[in-house]
């Protein structure tokens, strides 16, 4: 049952990613940018309290970048191949897998992307979490011999 869930969300993921657009937006998306809005001031034509220069506002617009972010994969379930089949996913998105193993410290009751100290860790988990459909946290104590980039600690 819980292997043909899994299928069906995997196919699902799949699909999504093959409908995407042939435009730069997921290509845009992926990458930091930064940028800052300014604006001229007004004429010397217009009143006094029109001259003075209006305050600027940065507007900054962050996602993870995939090639700069430690994802490990670790399987908490009885499930065989769990981590490796959600790193196949992972990778298919244009992640950087850099680990799969198993986790037994603790028994998490749900899929759960977790990020560290790392810069960028709670962008990329909260990127990842979304493509897969779970939540994002903050690490847990016992997930700290895993670094401190992001792990996604798959249940069944």
């Amino acid at each position: 049952m819980v292997l043909i869930s899994l299928a069906i969300l995997f196919a699902a993921i799949g699909a999504l990613s093959l409908t995407g657009s042939d435009d730069d937006s997921e290509e845009a998306a992926a990458t930091e940018t930064t940028s800052e809005v300014t604006e001229e001031p007004a004429p010397a034509s217009q009143s006094s309290a029109a001259s003075e220069p209006p305050a600027t506002t940065p507007s900054t617009v962050t996602s993870a970048d995939p090639s700069n972010t430690d994802v490990r994969v670790l399987n908490n379930s009885n499930v065989s191949g769990l981590a490796a089949d959600t790193a196949s996913t992972l990778t298919a998105e244009g992640w950087t897998i850099t680990e799969t193993g198993n986790y037994s410290e603790t028994q998490i009751p749900a899929t759960t992307v977790y990020y560290g100290t790392a810069s960028g860790a709670q962008a990329a988990a909260q990127q990842i979490a979304g493509q897969l459909g779970v939540t994002a946290e903050e690490a847990l104590p016992t997930l700290a011999a895993f670094g401190d980039g992001v792990i996604v600690v798959v249940t069944e």
